[in-house]
């Protein structure tokens, strides 16, 4: 599990704050998704057993799929920044002066004056040529490494996992006749919480964040509740 510690190290343009946001998101999706199911299994009279039997299969089927469409973005990502550097890179190979002529124009139309952004192009190019027209033309400033994007799948699906878990695990011990309308309580206190915690990272309103997850939450166990009452009868 060595590359996987190193992959949490890497440095990529994203940041840490954009990867807790994710994670947050995954979190929340995957409290709301369990508490629908939870909630409609409950109000239909399933039994505890049958409860924690599709708890089970909404955490790893959910949190499977989450990694799945996190690899598959990522990837994508990755593969089509990895495909516009090499070809800047062939084009500064077929044709250097051009391409520092590129560069300059684009720091001239950046509002510098015509010899200092030829100079500044110069100098980027002396130290790192592809790099500094990544940067410039395509907004790339570093690709991460290939094994990033397993880590950001893994960590999708860990979090849509243990938010998967929070509705179960509270649904499982709370009284079978009761478990419909007390699942509400810890479902919305954890949906509470996420929002606040996106609210920290983001800087948006925590009230507005904590009240769009509760509406989001309540909306959906309520749908649950519908189905749920639908099958029972």
């Amino acid at each position: 599990m060595r590359w996987l510690h190193r992959a949490l190290l890497t440095h990529d343009r994203k940041g840490w704050r954009e990867r807790a946001q994710e994670s947050i998101l995954d979190l929340n999706d995957g409290i709301v998704s369990a508490a629908g199911i939870a909630e409609g299994f409950a109000t239909a009279g399933a039994s505890t057993r049958a409860l924690l039997f599709a708890g089970l299969t909404v955490i790893l089927a959910g949190g499977f799929a989450a990694a799945a469409s996190r690899y598959a973005e990522e990837r994508t990502e990755w593969e089509v920044d990895h495909s516009l550097v090499e070809r800047e890179r062939a084009s500064i190979a077929a044709d250097p002066e051009g391409e520092l002529d590129e560069l300059a124009a684009i720091y001239e139309a950046k509002g510098l004056e015509p010899a200092l952004a030829r100079q500044v192009a110069e100098a980027l190019t002396a130290r790192d040529p592809v790099a500094a027209h990544s940067e410039a033309e395509l907004d790339v400033e570093t690709i991460q490494p290939a094994r990033a994007n397993i880590f950001a799948a893994v960590n999708a699906g860990l979090f849509y996992g243990l938010g998967a878990a929070v509705p179960l695990l509270a649904a499982r011990w709370l009284p079978a006749d009761e478990r419909p309308e007390l699942t509400f309580a810890p479902v919305l206190l954890a949906l509470a919480l996420t929002g606040w915690l996106a609210s920290s990272l983001t800087g948006l309103p925590t009230v507005r964040l904590i009240v769009r997850n509760l509406v989001l939450g309540t909306a959906t166990m309520a749908a649950g509740l519908l189905v749920g009452v639908v099958v029972g009868l």
